[in-house]
């Protein structure tokens, strides 16, 4: 249990999540593009073979062959659909970190400078009062 909250220690400190929501829409709309062109080809496969009426089982063979080639094309494209939506999501990923990277950066250069004024504003006060 406490390896999952590292986790989302870990996930809540590398992630900008201003990046995040700003490319969230085209994440949604990547994922139902693909989402529906998967539902739309499970109900053409879903769909029953023409049945063969003759008594040529060769021809029947051919069809069910045709058919399989079909979706084996089918799923071969939406792998490759599927490993470009991983890459651009890694790619934003990369760009939401580094950018997160730079913001704890700045902010910790804004607590350090902060501290040193508070110090020296404090000092500043002790000195005016010892006078």
């Amino acid at each position: 249990m406490a390896e999952k909250g590292k986790i989302w220690e870990l996930l809540g400190k590398s992630v900008r999540w201003e990046e995040v929501v700003r490319h969230a829409p085209k994440i949604v709309e990547a994922a139902r593009v693909l989402y529906e062109s998967n539902r739309q080809r499970q109900q053409r496969s879903a769909e029953p073979s023409r049945p063969s009426h003759g008594p040529d089982p060769a021809a029947a063979l051919k069809t069910r062959l045709a058919d399989l080639e079909a979706q084996v094309r089918r799923l071969q494209e939406n792998e490759t659909q599927q490993a470009a939506l991983v890459s651009d999501m890694a790619k934003q990923l990369e760009a939401v970190t580094k950018s997160l990277e730079a913001l704890i950066k700045r902010t910790t250069l804004f607590f350090w400078v902060s501290g040193a004024a508070l110090l020296l504003g404090l000092t500043g006060v002790i000195l005016a009062l010892l006078r």
